[in-house]
């Protein structure tokens, strides 16, 4: 015979069946809510198709590797505004405009009364040298807007970053001014990225903001210059820009607009506010004012757990679609490392990881060497790795140099400079074991410029035995 619950256990029984339904139904709408949102990407492909063409140039052009685009290569962005920079004619002067956009983002304004503009100069890739206990590095600032006279001088750096993930070097913007501080009397720093974040402690830190670049610092989106450049088409005073009937092309500005364009609207897609993603966000708050909002607030009492919930579980789906990146980072990191060993000199004795080590180490440990060779008892390994990153994963390929003994620590410290010179075009990283050299984005990189890097390091510590 069965034993008869309780009046206690019924109730508790009748609690968990009830969050048992419940739980049911939120998967429910979350699986509903999925499907529409896949039906959601489609519609917008299918409303994009009756507009006319989007046609982004720079996402049309690819770099080396023909698998990247300009779009978001760094490198190239920075030298799009330095060429817009230079443009300081009577009728326009970008470097003013500039100045004048950036100026309302800073509490502490720069002085722009009574600037002979002539004297304003742009520098690009700019070389700084840090000294640092018993050692220099060299750093580049991305952009830097500087002006200099009797009566007033100041100075703005722009660190810029294209991609979400890429991250800063060490005391990186804190040096940037230290070193610019010297000779210019106000400085100015302008952080700019796709999302507008704030640089990371170790870059900036928090108390040496406080004392020397309070009101002094602006972080910015990349569309937010899209919009200024969007705004200037549109001012009154600028209107010879649209005219475009002069019949001799000297006198009409028809290439400059066709760029400025282009640069708006590449400025607004690193930041995913072009008309593809404007739509989509549209599309999707739609769906989730009809399947899941309306629904939460015709309840009697909306708490914050009950949200809470939802959050937990787009958080564990988007969890799952990350996960899925890592297979496809192992496979382009193979695919560049196999370009790069058909260009390696084959007078170096180097070890190349298997394929299946590649993947197994890759995927139980994180990370893995892909080439390694020694010379004169320097270790040097091409590595990759990847790891979690405020819920996104981030993936880095990398030449290695490791230090050693104290010997070999010494040759590499009266080379150093010579090093940096071959792999100028990379971002550098003096670790405590290793100087790393990072290749930010395999899909933007040329394997073999790369394996000719490596070539040439190779004669450079052969020669110094």
């Amino acid at each position: 015979m069965t034993k008869s619950l309780t009046k206690e256990e019924n109730i508790l029984l009748t609690l968990i069946n009830a969050f048992q339904n419940d739980e049911k139904e939120k998967l429910n709408s979350l699986g509903n809510i999925f499907k529409s949102l896949i039906e959601v990407r489609e519609k917008v492909k299918e409303e994009m198709e009756k507009l006319p063409p989007q046609f982004n140039i720079l996402e049309s052009i690819k770099n080396q590797t023909e698998r990247g685009s300009l779009s978001t290569f760094e490198t190239y962005n920075s030298d799009l505004f330095y060429q817009l920079f230079k443009i300081k004619k009577e009728k326009i002067n970008f470097v003013k405009l500039f100045l004048e956009f950036t100026n309302d983002k800073f509490e502490n304004k720069i002085d722009l009364n009574n600037i002979d503009w002539k004297k304003s100069t742009v520098g690009k890739e700019y070389g700084i040298k840090v000294e640092k206990e018993d050692r220099t590095t060299n750093r580049r600032i991305d952009l830097i807007i500087y002006y200099n006279d009797k009566e007033k001088s100041f100075a703005v750096i722009i660190e810029n970053k294209t991609k979400r993930r890429t991250g800063d070097q060490d005391s990186q913007i804190k040096d940037y001014y230290d070193k610019i501080s010297k000779n210019y009397k106000n400085v100015y720093a302008i952080y700019l990225t796709p999302e507008g974040k704030l640089p990371s402690e170790n870059s900036l830190p928090k108390n040496y903001y406080d004392k020397k670049l309070y009101g002094k610092f602006a972080n910015i989106r990349h569309a937010e210059i899209g919009y200024w450049l969007e705004g200037i088409l549109k001012r009154q005073e600028f209107s010879f820009l649209n005219n475009n009937e002069e019949e001799n092309n000297k006198y009409n500005y028809k290439l400059l607009k066709s760029a400025l364009i282009q640069i708006i609207d590449n400025e607004k897609s690193i930041s995913g506010e072009n008309e593809e993603n404007n739509m989509e966000e549209k599309e999707i708050k739609k769906v989730l004012n009809e399947k899941l909002i309306k629904e939460l607030k015709s309840k009697e009492e909306l708490t914050e757990s009950e949200l809470d919930k939802y959050i937990e579980m787009f958080d564990k789906a988007k969890g799952l679609l990350v996960k899925e990146k890592i297979p496809i980072i192992i496979k382009k990191h193979l695919r560049f490392t196999k370009e790069v060993n058909k260009y390696l000199n084959k007078n170096i004795k180097y070890e190349l990881t298997s394929d299946k080590d590649i993947i197994n180490n890759m995927t139980n440990e994180n990370w893995t060497a892909h080439i390694y060779f020694k010379i004169n008892k320097i270790e040097i390994k091409i590595e990759s790795d990847y790891y979690w990153w405020k819920n996104d994963i981030v993936s880095e390929y990398f030449i290695a140099i490791y230090k050693g003994n104290k010997s070999t620590k010494n040759k590499l410290k009266k080379i150093e400079n010579d090093i940096k010179n071959i792999f100028s075009n990379l971002k550098f990283y003096d670790q405590e074991g290793r100087y790393v050299y990072l290749i930010d984005n395999v899909e933007e990189n040329s394997p073999k410029e790369t394996a000719e890097a490596i070539n040439k390091l190779y004669e450079l510590l052969k020669k110094r035995d």
